[in-house]
Formats: structure tokens, C-alpha cells, sequence
């Protein structure tokens, strides 16, 4: 068992830098991109097994130039977290 931490993430980039910011983000990790649009809108998810962890990539998300803003659209919490419950379940 451990602790499980999972946020979805709106960020809003300049719109003629959507790749250059989807780049970067795709090397950081725990964090996956899921979608993007021409208009400046990325979402991703980011997960770790620290809270605070998660917290500090969302916060460093400002960190990359033209990244104007990162909304925390969903976030999920799990302290018995158990891998194997997953599996089972992707399984039936």
C-alpha cells in the first residue's frame, strides 16, 4: 500500500508557443499531456506519490516562459493506495 496523488491541470500558454511549452512539459516527470488546442489551452495530469510533490510541479508550471496561468481542475487523493486493486480492475 502507499499514497497515491493525481491533478488535472488547465494551463493557458501564449498561443503561438503551444508546442514549445507541450515540449517541456512532456519531459517533466509525473506529468503527462492529454490534449492541446491552437488557442493556447493544454491540459495535463501530474502524479506522484507526495502531495507536496505534485503541488511543486504544478507551481513550477510558471517557471516555463509563456505559461500565463495553471488551473487545478480535478484533484484526487489516495493514502491506501493499492497498485494490484488497479490491475484487477483494468482486467475485468
Amino acid at each position: 500500500m502507499s499514497e497515491y496523488n493525481l491533478c488535472s491541470v488547465l494551463i493557458h500558454v501564449q498561443q503561438d508557443k503551444v508546442n514549445s511549452v507541450n515540449q517541456q512539459l512532456q519531459l517533466q516527470a509525473g506529468v503527462e499531456v492529454h490534449a492541446k488546442s491552437a488557442d493556447g489551452r493544454i491540459i495535463v495530469t501530474v502524479e506522484d506519490e507526495c502531495r507536496k510533490t505534485v503541488a511543486e510541479r504544478i507551481m513550477n508550471f510558471y517557471d516555463i516562459s509563456d505559461v500565463l496561468s495553471a488551473s487545478v481542475i480535478y484533484q484526487f487523493s489516495d493514502d491506501d493506495f493499492d497498485e494490484n486493486e488497479i490491475i484487477e480492475l483494468k482486467t475485468r
